[in-house]
């Protein structure tokens, strides 16, 4: 049985956890509503001593853990799973304050972690026999150690129980950093863990900046597992090659999305829209380029600006579909790509150049109609609420365009003939294509990226594979 809810824990005290037991720290930071751009709690920032303390307990942790048989690690997860569910609202709450999502947006996080932990919890170790005249070859895959796993503000319960759970279950320790910008829902979620789990198995040291190097560069650390912006991963590959560590880094997309001329327009309008503007646009996978069909392609942006026009922008507490930019930083960043389409005279279908200010970091769904193919909006991610159109006439041409970007984490292809949408969807540089859907990632199957969008991956069958080395037994028969 799983402990019931517990009257021992509260919601407006935050610590990091080490070795089982509450951690503190001299120095302090806080989060910042996007809402309101109020300051939230203290959170105590982690230092050396404390990376160090929680990389010697996790691997006394591993000792016992990887022993543990994978079927009663299955039961101790399933057990964690339980217990976390008892909280789903005081999550839920969380969530909204540190991100800004309205509530019905976070509930999709805080409830929908549970099908990460069901579909793991359903998988089997992949173990494979080859067998000749001489010898019989065993390969099973085995844990890799403690790993540590560097999380992102956009989804930080998702992408941080995503990574905890197959290292888990596959037998690793993990130590989890949460993001600075969100670190009260991933550490509330760890701190849950103490009472399922032995000390050490599960940690979290949060922080600044100067702490994701000390986990990248620790020498008993077996793996890092990243997710954030290429810029950043590319750091933590070149930190991760002194000690060879094994890595699996989801970077940043640049999705295109390609129309085909027989979709119903009324139909797949709205869906363009929620594709790009799902999270105020603060999805790694969400599209960011949109291609339509230029026989279709006035009435089709008619019909999306007319949809984004019924799109509320809100706090938590009404009844939103979009919540604000997470952090001041991207809040300014994004709107550099409206100062840069304005002052290059781009068209706005919908939105206005001009991000209006006020209380919290809103910025309204937006859409650039047909800008250059060598236009800032068109090459980079601008990780918030705005999108570029064009149209498209040659089927060669746009797939040429689809994939002339240095990033290849998803794609979609839309259209009533599933046989070409199909054709067109296999010749994507993408990690993961969609099929008349906008970009849904799921448990059941591996999520990485192409090209600058990543190493390795996650998720589905092939991702538990992520967090174990290969071991070979070959035993010779006796003559």
């Amino acid at each position: 049985m799983s402990p019931s809810k517990v009257s021992a824990i509260t919601w407006d005290t935050f610590h990091n956890t080490v070795d089982g037991k509450p951690r503190g720290g001299k120095e302090k930071h806080r989060g910042v509503n996007p809402a309101t751009g109020e300051e939230l709690w203290e959170v105590p920032i982690a230092n050396q001593q404390d990376v160090d303390d929680a990389v010697v307990s996790a691997q006394k942790a591993f000792e016992t853990w990887s022993e543990v048989p994978f079927e009663k690690r299955k039961e101790t997860i399933k057990k964690f799973k339980d217990h976390y569910m008892n909280y789903v609202d005081e999550m839920t709450d969380l969530l909204c304050a540190e991100t800004g999502k309205p509530r019905q947006v976070a509930e999709m996080e805080t409830k929908g972690v549970a099908g990460f932990f069901d579909y793991h919890l359903a998988l089997s170790l992949p173990e494979d026999r080859e067998e000749d005249d001489e010898k019989v070859m065993l390969t099973r895959y085995t844990p890799l150690g403690v790993v540590g796993a560097i999380c992102p503000w956009n989804f930080p319960i998702i992408l941080s129980l995503g990574k905890a759970i197959p290292a888990l279950l596959t037998g690793n320790t993990v130590i989890i950093k949460p993001s600075p910008f969100t670190p009260y829902t991933t550490l509330k979620v760890v701190e849950l863990a103490q009472e399922i789990f032995a000390p050490g198995v599960i940690q979290a040291v949060g922080g600044s900046d100067k702490l994701g190097p000390m986990l990248t560069t620790h020498a008993d650390i077996a793996k890092i597992s990243f997710t954030g912006s290429i810029a950043t991963g590319k750091k933590v590959m070149a930190a991760a090659a002194g000690t060879l560590k094994r890595v699996t880094l989801e970077l940043g997309g640049n999705d295109a999305s390609i129309v085909l001329p027989d979709v119903d327009v009324k139909k797949v309008a709205p869906e363009l829209v929620m594709g790009a503007f799902q999270n105020s646009g603060q999805v790694c996978v969400a599209t960011k380029r949109i291609y339509i069909h230029q026989d279709i392609y006035d009435e089709m942006l008619k019909e999306m600006v007319a949809f984004v026009k019924t799109i509320k922008t809100g706090a938590p507490g009404s009844n939103a579909l979009l919540g604000p930019v997470q952090n001041k930083m991207q809040y300014e960043k994004v709107q550099t790509f409206f100062k840069d389409s304005k002052d290059k005279g781009y068209k706005f279908a919908v939105g206005e150049p001009d991000v209006a200010q006020g209380k919290g970091f809103y910025i309204q769904p937006t859409i650039i109609d047909n800008p250059p193919n060598d236009s800032r909006i068109i090459t980079e991610e601008p990780f918030g609420p705005i999108v570029p159109t064009q149209p498209w006439t040659d089927e060669e041409e746009v797939i040429r365009r689809a994939n002339n970007t240095n990033a290849g984490l998803g794609a979609c292809v839309w259209g009533k003939d599933v046989e070409r949408a199909e054709r067109i969807g296999k010749r994507l540089q993408a990690g993961s294509v969609f099929v008349n859907s906008w970009e849904k990632p799921t448990p059941q199957a591996v999520f990485g990226g192409h090209k600058e969008s990543g190493i390795g991956g996650e998720w589905g069958k092939e991702g538990i594979k992520a967090y174990c080395n290969a071991h070979v037994l070959h035993t010779y028969k006796s003559k």
